[in-house]
């Protein structure tokens, strides 16, 4: 077709002639569309939608250069704007990510110097666990291990999984305060790491995290999962301890702190700089070393023992404060309270001290060969609580975000599962509920109710991905077939 007869077709606005136009072989805008369109669709047939989100930015950047190309910059050296070169898409290009990028420089550095959410400054420590500037693990302890090399773990990553994260509201129980006899305590489970433990004259609860914003700096991040219930500070009766295992955002939260600024908090070396910031008083705060003792009533005495873990809530201050587990001996119970941790043998170390424990809450979700250095497999959480000597363990870090890989119920049925083969009582309450120390034990598998996932699509209609192929296929075929005949008939001129 002509560079007339287009300009006759546009003009006249005869549908046929448009469609003759659009299907007329050699017009390469067709070919574009069958092969972007089913590219599209194989990638979110086989659960890459992040890939479809890169096209979708690529898209956008696209469009901006395609607007700038409408004005007159960099165009000093051009023959107009009507017919951009090259080297000026990209000068375009370059200043849509120079802009881009110093904007998210402002907003980071805004952000760090003048949001609360990051905590106080970080300062020394006069510890033997303090060493150039950082905290340092009893053992060598990676971030990531050399099992899974980085590729592996970003293309992992890449691939979508609705069996990450609840499809449904998680069941869930009304947190009701029960009647207790003297020396009884009772558990409560809100999710996550947050255990609330109560008797006939105190409460304590381990790292409280009742907003409902993203686990991440400034609400940015996972947000939690959706309840049948939901649980707020005041639905609690009042708080006489907080104790916190380390400073990361899923276990230490601003605004639930805050709530709390009237209760006593237990803290890490290091985190009372983040207390401060957000307005507890002083005298409400006392700072704990590794194997620090402290007894803070007549029922209860506390100590601070290791984890293999790390800490950090912004830009370059890792490790910059202390991360640890809590024991607990209240009343005539050993409690063991593993905050975040990988395996380690200073497990062995702690019950030798202050062990056998009566229940051990241990960190068992979010895991990954990538980083089980810093999070336990369920095979170690189950060696974990032999390790502790615990008559009874109860899966914590799990059931709240998604932060890793795996299944959000796995973590739950795996534990329980070997539980069972290494004759190790495993208790899994349903949320908000609440049980009594050495009496029965909750293990109602109450997270099989909502466990259904899906198959990625193509997985489950095979045809469909042989004709997204063949549709692939037959575009790059109405570009390519003919390219190659102009220009073999070039080269015959």
């Amino acid at each position: 077709m002509s560079q007339y007869d287009l300009d006759n077709a546009n003009k006249n606005g005869s549908k046929s002639t448009r469609w003759r136009f659009f299907f007329t072989p050699g017009n390469n805008l067709l070919g574009y569309i069958l092969i972007l369109s089913s590219t599209v669709m194989w990638f979110e047939g086989n659960n890459l939608r992040s890939l479809n989100i890169f096209l979708a930015i690529i898209a956008v950047f696209w469009a901006f250069v395609k607007l700038l190309e409408k004005t007159k910059l960099f165009t000093r050296k051009e023959n107009g704007i009507r017919k951009p070169t090259k080297i000026r898409k990209i000068k375009l290009l370059s200043l849509i990510l120079v802009t881009l990028i110093s904007t998210i420089v402002i907003i980071a550095t805004v952000a760090l110097n003048y949001a609360d959410d990051f905590g106080g400054n970080p300062t020394s420590h006069d510890s033997p666990n303090f060493n150039d500037g950082i905290f340092q693990n009893y053992e060598q302890t990676d971030l990531q291990s050399d099992e899974v090399s980085s590729w592996d773990l970003f293309t992992d990553y890449l691939v979508s999984d609705d069996c990450r994260t609840p499809n449904e509201n998680l069941p869930s129980e009304e947190f009701d305060v029960i009647d207790l006899e003297a020396g009884e305590i009772s558990v409560s489970w809100f999710g996550h790491s947050t255990i609330l433990m109560r008797s006939n004259n105190l409460t304590l609860i381990t790292d409280p995290v009742f907003s409902n914003s993203g686990a991440g700096p400034l609400s940015i991040g996972p947000s939690p999962f959706p309840y049948e219930h939901s649980y707020e500070i005041d639905d609690l009766p009042p708080i006489d301890y907080v104790f916190i295992s380390h400073d990361h955002y899923d276990h230490l939260d601003m605004s639930t702190v805050k709530s709390l600024k009237d209760s006593s908090f237990y803290v890490p070396l290091g985190i009372k700089n983040h207390l401060l910031e957000w307005g507890v008083e002083d005298e409400n705060i006392e700072e704990f070393d590794w194997y620090d003792e402290s007894t803070i009533s007549d029922d209860l005495d506390v100590a601070f023992t290791p984890s293999r873990h790390f800490s950090g809530r912004g830009i370059g201050d890792s490790h910059a404060t202390l991360w640890g587990s809590w024991v607990f001996k209240l009343h005539d119970k050993s409690i063991y309270f593993s905050g975040d941790t990988g395996y380690m043998d200073e497990f062995k170390n702690i019950s030798q001290k202050y062990g056998p424990f009566d229940i051990a809450f241990l960190d068992s979700g979010q895991y990954n060969l990538a980083w089980k250095q810093v999070h336990m497999l369920p095979e170690e959480v189950i060696q974990a609580g032999l390790d502790l000597n615990a008559s009874l363990i109860l899966p914590i870090h799990i059931s709240k975000y998604e932060l890793a890989l795996h299944h959000w119920f796995e973590p739950m049925e795996l534990v329980s599962k070997l539980g069972d083969e290494r004759n190790l009582s495993v208790a899994t309450p349903m949320l908000g509920s609440s049980f009594i120390i050495g009496e029965e034990i909750p293990n109602d598998p109450w997270w099989r109710e909502v466990w259904s996932c899906s198959e990625p699509l193509l997985d489950e209609y095979p045809a469909l991905e042989y004709a997204l192929v063949y549709t692939w296929v037959v575009g790059l075929f109405w570009i390519a077939i003919p390219m190659i005949a102009i220009s073999k008939h070039r080269e015959e001129e």
